[in-house]
């Protein structure tokens, strides 16, 4: 009797244990809320009301774009969409307020390369916008030498399957894809889901900068989860997208 008495009293006294873990994980998370504004970005601020709604939490965003044909920057995530939302609206807002901008533009090839590097060009001596504010993001990592040899900070898109659905020798042929990309000096850094946070880390071997994203995970959810810490205090990795949708998410 006295054992299974122990017994129940030694899994209450383990459960009281791991709450107040939790508990005090919790509170840090909650305290630490805003303390990372130069590490911790927000994830698709595709709008001018959501850029307004959440400056002050996050003064450095992140912009899905597609370059047209009559030389704009068209604000959307998807090619065949448009919101008729120009990226001079954003240049105006930083010139006024400051933060910086990464740029995914979705549709960058060595042909339009030269011509979008000169309207962006254009557009930041326009608001006095300097290219340091910028991040130049694409899936195609040969254009973007373009920009790197041009002063801007570049990062090549790692487009692979999670490496949860592919083998140990796939995995090992994307690493290697990458650290050509590197040695090349084409980019300043490489961009990712954190999900290829790990395989990366271990087993690329460059000098490289890093960025990546929380997919679905909000600035809190991060906080509380033991990889988020550990990418937080990872000197290589130089920025974490958030999701925080707000009220005018798109």
């Amino acid at each position: 009797m006295s054992s299974s008495k122990d017994k129940r009293m030694y899994i209450k006294v383990l459960f009281f244990i791991v709450g107040i873990g939790l508990l005090f994980d919790i509170v840090r998370a909650i305290g630490d809320l805003g303390d990372y504004p130069e590490k911790i970005w927000l994830h698709r601020c595709n709008s001018v009301e959501k850029l307004v709604e959440k400056h002050d939490k996050y003064p450095n965003i992140e912009v899905d774009v597609v370059f047209r044909e009559d030389g704009k920057f068209d604000v959307t995530h998807d090619l065949d969409k448009s919101y008729g939302l120009d990226l001079r609206a954003y240049c105006l807002f930083m010139q006024k307020l400051g933060g910086r901008i990464w740029l995914d533009i979705k549709n960058m090839t060595e042909e339009n390369s030269r011509v979008m590097l000169d309207a962006l060009e254009q557009l930041l001596d326009l608001y006095h916008i300097s290219k340091e504010n910028l991040i130049i993001e694409s899936s195609s990592w040969k254009p973007l030498a373009l920009f790197t040899r041009n002063g801007y900070y570049t990062s090549f898109y790692v487009p692979f399957d999670k490496p949860s659905r592919l083998d140990d020798e796939q995995i090992q042929d994307c690493i290697e894809d990458l650290q050509e990309i590197v040695d090349s000096k084409a980019v300043k850094a490489l961009s990712f889901p954190y999900w290829w946070y790990s395989d990366i880390k271990e087993n690329l071997h460059r000098p490289v900068d890093l960025l990546t994203w929380a997919h679905r995970s909000t600035q809190l959810q991060l906080l509380l989860s033991p990889r988020g810490r550990k990418m937080l205090n990872d000197d290589q990795l130089k920025v974490i997208l958030v999701k925080e949708k707000g009220d005018y998410h798109r």
